[in-house]
């Protein structure tokens, strides 16, 4: 019963939040992000959870952990099903170039200097690099819904709005691929003796699961089952592959997204089950961000400077990551060396991406403080400081490129 009722509390919160608009257009351009992000749900976890109100408690939060499995693995699947090569392929190679080449220097500029940062304050252990690599693995990733707002809101066309948006779509692929990566250097059974380059097999394990459970998965739906049969096999699908990757120490998005990807590739329509993954989106989402925000704990003051280090640390990167990879992809058009300036969103998957660490290394210690919990609270707090600045990065970028109009240029509110 202590389960059950905090459970039921949460599946009514969230049939409730998925009613109701993740945005409101009274609210200025960067708070109106953080809504239809989703982040305020984080917000009323937390309130709910152990280090709030308390409705929910530590044991409950362990014991309901299936659901946030589900939620990594509609997440994962969700992204890798817009990998489809029959789209894929409509665009240059110089815009996959700049795209996963920002992700990927962004990765290293901010682990490299987090990590000297750390060296200079004497700690160099390696749960605390393991702590850097994977607040760098989320780092890299934009969300377009910063570039989507601004567009919508400011009537925006244009080739650098274009270039943007086809960024912060397709660069996540960097940062849940290095999270698999990090997970397989460090094991958590073995995660205070260092990394293991001869573990680096369990990236191609994890490939290979996700293979397995995306011909499952269009083997179950090869006879086109109806709408009320298609959710249950797409859940159970969902919660099967982020549980095995769970119990095998993998990544759960990463396992997800090549599953969601395979279906993508290898299915003869998709259209059926893109329609059912819009239908109960906001559901699943709304249901994951509020356990992901049971999940906070402040368990140091540091966390608060630490969120501010890891948003102006990872914006530096992406600006100086883009300015450098503009500086060497051709393109047909212009494009701005500032174009980091617009990749500064982060939306739910870094969210994602923290609560699959968190689940991973749930013993950590680092100084006698809980690491995982120091880890999820800082990317959390560092995603809603670039929901909420970020906008007006991107506005101010497509101001200076000419792609706003001058009627809705002139007073320019955010």
């Amino acid at each position: 019963m202590d389960t059950l009722f905090p459970a039921l509390v949460l599946i009514v919160l969230a049939l409730l939040g998925a009613r109701v608009s993740f945005s409101t257009e009274r609210s200025r351009l960067g708070p109106r992000l953080l809504f239809r992000t989703g982040a305020h749900f984080v917000l009323v976890g937390f309130a709910l959870g152990p280090s709030g109100l308390g409705l929910v408690t530590a044991e409950a939060t362990t014991q309901l952990s299936p659901l946030l499995a589900l939620g990594l693995g509609w997440v994962g699947f969700h992204f890798g099903l817009q990998l489809d090569r029959r789209a894929l392929t409509q665009f240059s190679a110089s815009r996959y170039a700049l795209a996963l080449g920002q992700a990927a220097l962004t990765f290293v500029i901010f682990a490299t200097v987090a990590f000297l940062i750390c060296r200079g304050f004497g700690l160099d252990d390696s749960v605390l690099l393991l702590l850097v690599l994977s607040a760098s693995c989320t780092a890299a990733v934009t969300t377009p819904a910063g570039i989507a707002m601004v567009s919508a809101n400011f009537r925006v066309k244009g080739n650098v709005r274009n270039l943007l948006l086809f960024v912060g779509s397709i660069d996540a692929i960097v940062g849940i691929t290095a999270l698999q990566v990090t997970y397989a250097l460090y094991r958590p059974d073995a995660t205070v003796v260092g990394p293991d380059l001869s573990q680096l097999v369990f990236v191609a394990l994890a490939g290979g699961v996700g293979l397995i459970c995306g011909i499952v998965f269009m083997w179950l739906t090869r006879s086109r089952p109806a709408a009320e049969e298609l959710v249950l096999f797409l859940l159970g699908a969902c919660a099967f592959a982020s549980g095995l990757a769970l119990q095998w120490n993998l990544s759960p998005l990463f396992v997800s997204v090549i599953m969601g990807a395979v279906v993508a590739n290898l299915s003869r329509s998709t259209e059926p089950i893109q329609l059912l993954l819009f239908r109960w989106e906001k559901t699943v989402y709304v249901t994951f961000l509020l356990l992901a925000g049971v999940l906070i704990q402040i368990p140091t003051w540091l966390v608060f400077p630490l969120a501010l280090g890891y948003a102006a640390l990872r914006f530096l990167g992406k600006l100086g990551a883009a300015s450098a990879l503009v500086s060497v992809v051709p393109f047909k058009f212009e494009v701005p060396r500032r174009l980091g300036l617009g990749l500064i969103p982060q939306g739910g998957i870094p969210i994602a991406m923290a609560v699959s660490a968190a689940l991973m290394y749930s013993d950590l210690q680092i100084r006698g403080v809980d690491a995982e919990a120091l880890l999820f609270a800082v990317v959390v707090m560092g995603v809603a400081l670039a929901e909420l600045t970020g906008p007006y990065f991107t506005m101010r970028l497509l101001d200076r490129a000419g792609e706003i109009p001058r009627e809705e240029a002139v007073g320019l509110d955010v």
